[in-house]
């Protein structure tokens, strides 16, 4: 007898410690009524509205609340303060089965310290009453559920979602809550709209899903989008650029799209070359200035422009070289400042060549306004750049294969003065090496010979002695006042190999050190500029 209950204590205490292993491991099990919901109970919750059932669910699973004992305020943005209690408040109950809070000032204090104190967040909240954001909210919801509670329903391809790069910070957030049913996206392509804020009514539908796997949807995105998904879900990366000449005068315009959420943009080289500035035009009509430029390749027609911000939507690049003749695509552009006009069409060729230059052809219509917008294929990704097109014609139009853009070279962001005179050959500073003078630009001598050390990053330039026509106090004690100009500060002197003097300045504002002064090379007596590498 005395064995057969210390078997049956031993069952049970295993059976306990499964219980609480469960308890520890936490269920979706754990959200159930807790409380009951009146029809009517909120006087703008309307029971045939698209979000009521979801913001009965989350009363009665005691996560929710109005924000009086009537109203609900569907339409009001969600605030950080009430992402983290929905967030706290769904890891408490899936881990304890329980929701209990203490009552503290400012009301939101203890969802707060226990977010923070069980990794929910990693900071406490700058401004608690601010709306959260859509991105922020997603990740809260996450960071609140083990991947297990969110398993997948739904199968979206990586960056399946228009808007959203898994490489984003809160990417493979937003993908987990697409795949397992929780979000569905804002319109019918299936767009996110990261930087959004949103409504409680939306908050309530995400949560309910969350809570309960009865919620959630069963969806695909397009693979393939119709004319109208693509707009909708483009449209926002591409902009109207007006450039402007010193003196403010209007000297042309273009379009442009970006490539990155923090502000790199493409557009034609032409469309923006001698102009003195820029400003693009958003698709809802907020105005930037255009910071400055990137980079560019003269020949192919591309420059890359910044402008300072970010969280702006963008557009991925396609693979302009599997394109077939006959290929549907649709062009964004703002014809003669029609902000963000599509047009349709076909590629008619893929390799056309005009000036010993390949270009796409095409037959969607383009006019003066709309160079430097993207070519679209029917995914919604870039596969060109649309730069000229023949005027007595509106269906012979020619794109530069979006494939050129990666062979850009990003450089440190150049005022559109530098860029201009980089771009024209007659910069008075080194290519990316602003703000080093150009010794031979300065003394109008060819460059002799340069050499780029693959270990230091040093580069250096040569320039035959011969060459210079100048006495020292210009050539050497003018280019001195030269690097003063520049904001270099001469720093050391020494000695070279050949025996001749170098002096070494530095610009404390770019961090960029300079030698200058005379060497051998190659049994030829030069002048030299080495800029050294970081």
């Amino acid at each position: 007898m005395k064995r057969l209950i210390a078997a049956v204590l031993a069952v049970i205490t295993a059976l306990a410690l499964t219980v609480t292993a469960q308890a520890a491991g936490g269920s979706l099990e754990h959200f159930t009524v807790q409380r009951t919901y009146t029809n009517g109970q909120y006087t703008d919750v309307p029971t045939a509205s698209w979000y009521a059932m979801y913001v009965q669910a989350d009363y009665e699973f005691g996560l929710i609340n109005g924000v009086s004992a009537s109203r609900f305020a569907p339409n009001s943005s969600l605030t950080v303060a009430e992402a983290v209690k929905l967030a706290a408040c769904l890891h408490r109950q899936y881990y304890t089965g329980s929701m209990t809070f203490s009552a503290a000032e400012p009301w939101y204090t203890p969802y707060i310290d226990y977010a923070l104190q069980h990794g929910i967040v990693d900071s406490a909240p700058v401004d608690p009453t601010a709306p959260v954001t859509r991105a922020a909210f997603a990740e809260l919801i996450t960071a609140a559920l083990p991947s297990d509670a969110l398993g997948t329903v739904n199968t979206i391809a990586n960056n399946g979602v228009p808007d959203v790069m898994l490489s984003d910070s809160f990417g493979a957030s937003v993908y987990a809550l697409y795949r397992a049913g929780v979000l569905t996206g804002c319109n019918s392509a299936g767009a996110f709209r990261p930087y959004a804020t949103l409504t409680r009514a939306e908050a309530a539908a995400v949560v309910a899903r969350a809570a309960d796997p009865a919620f959630r949807k069963h969806f695909t995105l397009p693979a393939v989008l119709n004319t109208a998904q693509l707009f909708e879900a483009a449209s926002p990366a591409v902009f109207y650029l007006e450039m402007f000449s010193d003196s403010g005068s209007l000297l042309g315009i273009g379009s442009g799209f970006f490539i990155t959420r923090d502000g790199l943009a493409v557009t034609c080289y032409h469309t923006i070359a001698g102009a003195a500035s820029a400003t693009a035009t958003m698709a809802d009509g907020t105005v930037y200035d255009v910071t400055g430029v990137r980079g560019f390749d003269v020949t192919n027609d591309l420059a890359l422009i910044e402008i300072d911000d970010a969280g702006f939507s963008y557009l991925t690049l396609g693979d302009a070289a599997s394109l077939t003749p006959g290929t549907p695509i649709c062009v964004i552009g703002s014809p003669f400042g029609l902000i963000n006009s599509m047009s349709t069409g076909l590629i008619s060729n893929t390799t056309q060549i005009i000036e010993d230059v390949p270009y796409l052809q095409i037959s969607a219509p383009i006019s003066l306004g709309t160079g430097g917008g993207p070519v679209l294929d029917m995914y919604g990704r870039v596969v060109g750049v649309t730069c000229l097109s023949v005027s007595s014609s509106q269906t012979l139009n020619f794109a530069i294969p979006s494939d050129r853009i990666n062979d850009i070279e990003v450089l440190q962001l150049m005022s559109f003065e530098l860029f201009n005179a980089v771009s024209s050959g007659t910069s008075a500073y080194y290519l990316n090496h602003f703000p080093v003078p150009n010794y031979g630009t300065y003394l109008d001598i060819p460059l002799f010979d340069s050499y780029y050390d693959d270990q230091t990053g040093d580069q250096t330039y040569y320039y035959d002695q011969n060459d210079i026509t100048y006495e020292y106090d210009i050539a050497v004690l003018g280019y001195y006042n030269a690097l003063r100009r520049s904001g270099f500060e001469q720093q050391d002197t020494y000695v070279s190999s050949g025996g001749y003097d170098v002096t070494v300045w530095y610009c404390a504002e770019y961090d960029v050190t300079v030698h200058f002064g005379a060497t051998l090379h190659n049994d030829v007596l030069c002048r030299f500029v080495t800029i050294l590498g970081s």
